[in-house]
């Protein structure tokens, strides 16, 4: 019995091990498959045994379009008209865009203001430099002043030193003269630019401040009111701001501008001190507690030169934030810009306004159709019960005859531009748009919309 037993279980081995080795061979020793080849099927068709196939149409313009607005508003003004023609780009319908027209001011205003900031963090910049660079001088005055002391003085450093003393007084004279006109420049410029804001600003809050007395002495309630009062909040806003900032710059620089106008100054005053203690160093002689307060200077130098790095980074961490406020008041602008532009529709391309929707006041809902526009340049047949079973005979190319119900005796030829990739189902038949180019017929009446009878030779 045990036999019999081992006997079936290796001839259980054994099949499982040839379906095994089977499978292996069929699954991952095959060739792979080619892939497929795309094919254009509108380039191809297939004889039928028909030499025309034929179909309704009607007559379409080139190009249409039905535009509607992307945000709801009011119609404020209707810039075109049915059967005008108009140019790629043009204005055609505008909302009322008050909000959007104060959210752009306001926009532009703060981006005026962070381009401002930026330019006097970057004059803090130069003058954070500008101190980095003093320092740097103070310590090469100081541990050459060491040096001296600690060196017997002869008659050519004596006179050489005399020479520092007088270029530094120079020195300090014209980094005073620099410090007065740059600060006087920077603070009237600043001025100058805060009243013209200021200006605005009070011009942009009379007319609105005028419409808003109006509303309220007519006693007028609702949207029109609260718009109003929107408005009229918004231009106290920009008069307060602007004011704000006149009154900032007129109460004087700010410490910021102060030290970077100030930093050639003291680096001029520290170097002419150097060069007299150089000088009565050298006239008087080295002592012990002259060497000390050498070597304090020396200490005290490289300990300016640390804070002054200290601040050239503050400085520069300053102008990173500025060129941040700056880059984000741009994109505030642009936001604004888009946020106003989609006020008003405007034409895709040049073309006919075939029909406006809306009228003026009427509150306008995003996605409804505002405004139709034709391109009427020329003309093209658009098929409405062309069969799957006639389809496949049509391709691209061929040559059409079209005959048009509303002008008898008229024959107009054409060529298949286009056949639908998907179908249609109409009147339980399934169908395929094709699209077919005329030649231009300029000696005739031709209007969209008109039914026409085409044939299609399918034997070319």
């Amino acid at each position: 019995m045990n036999v019999k037993r081992l006997l079936i279980g290796l001839f259980v081995i054994i099949v499982l091990a040839g379906g095994g080795f089977f499978a292996y061979q069929q699954f991952f020793t095959s060739e792979p498959e080619s892939e497929a080849t795309a094919v254009d099927v509108n380039s191809v068709s297939v004889d039928t045994g028909l030499d025309v196939v034929s179909a309704e149409g009607q007559i379409v313009p080139l190009r249409d379009v039905s535009l509607a607005f992307q945000v709801p508003g009011q119609t404020a003004e209707i810039l075109a008209a049915v059967g005008d023609v108009v140019a790629a780009g043009a204005p055609l319908v505008r909302l009322d865009a008050a909000d959007q027209e104060i959210g752009l001011e306001q926009a532009q205003a703060g981006l005026i203001q962070a381009q401002a900031n930026l330019e006097t963090a970057r004059a803090g910049v130069l003058g954070a430099e500008t101190a980095v660079s003093a320092a740097q001088v103070g310590i090469s005055a100081a541990e050459a002043n060491l040096a001296l002391v600690k060196a017997a003085a002869s008659a050519e450093q004596v006179a050489l030193s005399e020479a520092s003393v007088d270029v530094a007084d120079a020195g300090v004279s014209q980094a005073a003269g620099s410090r007065d006109a740059a600060l006087e420049a920077v603070a009237d410029a600043q001025i100058r630019a805060a009243e013209a804001q200021l200006r605005a600003a009070q011009s942009a809050l009379t007319p609105i401040q005028t419409a808003y007395d109006q509303i309220t002495g007519n006693e007028v309630e609702g949207d029109a009111r609260i718009q109003a009062e929107l408005q009229l909040n918004a231009a106290r806003a920009q008069v307060a701001a602007a004011q704000a900032k006149l009154d900032e710059l007129t109460a004087g620089a700010t410490e910021a501008e102060r030290r970077a106008a100030t930093g050639g100054v003291a680096a001029a005053t520290a170097q002419r001190a150097a060069a007299q203690a150089q000088l009565d160093l050298l006239l008087a002689g080295a002592k012990p507690e002259q060497i000390a307060v050498a070597e304090a200077g020396v200490a005290q130098a490289q300990a300016a030169a640390v804070e002054a790095s200290l601040g050239l980074e503050q400085a520069e961490l300053a102008v990173t934030q500025a060129e941040t406020a700056v880059a984000q008041a741009e994109t505030a602008v642009a936001v604004a810009q888009e946020a106003l532009d989609k006020m008003t529709l405007t034409a895709p391309f040049a073309g006919m306004v075939g029909d406006i929707t809306v009228e003026l006041g009427e509150l306008v809902a995003p996605g409804v159709p505002a405004v139709v526009l034709a391109d009427f340049s020329g003309w093209q047949i658009k098929t409405t019960d062309l069969t799957e079973l006639d389809i496949v005979a049509v391709e691209l190319g061929l040559p059409v005859s079209a005959t048009i119900d509303a002008l008898p005796g008229e024959t107009l030829n054409g060529t298949v531009s286009d056949i639908a990739s998907a179908a249609s189902i109409v009147r339980g038949d399934v169908t395929y748009v094709v699209t077919i180019d005329l030649e231009d017929r300029p000696d005739l009446p031709l209007r969209w919309g008109m039914t026409v009878f085409v044939n299609v030779d399918v034997a070319e």
